[in-house]
């Protein structure tokens, strides 16, 4: 399950994914704020920034049209956190329009009652169930189970199967405790409820590579695939089974990007081509602008296909997008940063169904 925003980028990354990678990948979109500042998801801003309830709609129904979309019959979930400062927009443009389709709608602990009770009545009308999103930017204690037991025992007189996503959020430091947290969120959470679905989720593509020169490339470990590995081994030893696991990432993105408003401007001087090898990301630090950008594009991406861990062409849309700007020439084919995400996003999440499948 890779949590991602619901932009072009990743929704065009995830559409042109091969049908048996599709058919394994259920992703949690997240609908970014449409103006405003950045936000922090499960975190309700004191202001109501976004006042323009026809601007809202409007973003809220295109984000929806897309979602639906790219998904066709593949299931999936969407959290409408960012959006939801008031009822009306986010209802009439998301909610009802997830009834007849395999989409499922999320809740949280944070969430306001009429969300719980909204997506509670879309998940029981279409049978497709309701995600409770659960963020563990820390270890986790009793309140935390209070505040979940409290959805479930509202949920109780009409019940509908119900998935826990459990949210590390950003995991980019070597000596992290995440596992530790998810366990003992394991034991805290997933006792309360038989859950369809048990998600244990993290992202660990940084933010930023400050010390990185254009033109540059790092090489930052993937924890967000040991996490659910050290887990399991750390689970070996407990009395109680622990429940069948589903792998989450924030696909080849930096876990904040979908608290980014959609308005945001202009963007760097530069992105990142992005390549996901065994145990780490391959990031290039690629210019924007320039009149050498062209070919300083095309250069770091033969440095990415030459490496031992380039798969082919064949292997994904982004393999052989990547593998085309390498070896073009001229400016056209060299993409931007939303087309390098693109190519990042769909390289990632095949590699990844393909690491779960073996």
């Amino acid at each position: 399950m890779p949590a991602l925003p619901a932009r072009s980028s990743a929704l065009a990354a995830y559409a042109k994914l091969k049908p048996w990678v599709r058919a394994v990948t259920a992703p949690l979109w997240t609908v970014p704020p449409r103006t405003g500042p950045e936000r922090l998801l499960g975190h309700r801003p004191d202001v109501l920034y976004d006042r323009d309830r026809v601007a809202l709609a409007a973003h809220v129904r295109g984000r929806t049209v897309e979602i639906l979309k790219a998904q066709g019959s593949f299931q999936a979930w969407v959290d409408a956190f960012h959006v939801e400062d008031e009822e009306g927009p986010v209802t009439g443009e998301l909610w009802n329009h997830l009834l007849h389709s395999p989409v499922r709608p999320v809740t949280g602990v944070e969430r306001p009652e009429w969300q719980q009770d909204v997506t509670a009545r879309v998940a029981r009308v279409s049978g497709n169930g309701l995600g409770i999103r659960v963020f563990l930017p820390d270890l986790p204690d009793e309140r935390r189970a209070e505040a979940l037991l409290r959805i479930l025992d509202r949920l109780r007189a009409d019940p509908v199967p119900l998935d826990l996503l459990l949210d590390l959020g950003s995991v980019t430091e070597e000596h992290h405790r995440a596992d530790k947290w998810a366990l003992h969120a394991l034991d805290l959470l997933g006792a309360l409820h038989g859950w369809r679905t048990v998600v244990v989720l993290a992202g660990s593509v940084p933010r930023e590579v400050p010390d990185l020169a254009v033109g540059a490339l790092a090489e930052p470990h993937r924890f967000d695939w040991d996490i659910p590995h050290m887990v399991l081994h750390d689970g070996e030893a407990r009395e109680a089974p622990l429940p069948l696991l589903t792998y989450g990432d924030y696909g080849a993105q930096h876990a904040r990007a979908a608290d980014l408003p959609m308005d945001g401007g202009g963007g760097r001087p530069w992105g990142l081509l992005r390549y996901t090898t065994d145990r780490t990301f391959l990031l290039a630090k690629a210019p924007t602008a320039g009149e050498e950008r062209a070919a300083d594009v095309r250069a770091l991406a033969r440095r990415l296909i030459e490496t031992e861990e380039y798969r082919g062409a064949g292997f994904s849309d982004g393999d052989s997008w990547l593998d085309g700007c390498a070896r073009g020439a001229g400016r056209v084919g060299t993409g931007g940063a939303a087309e390098w995400i693109t190519a990042g996003h769909s390289q990632h999440m095949s590699y990844v169904a393909h690491q779960l499948r073996a």
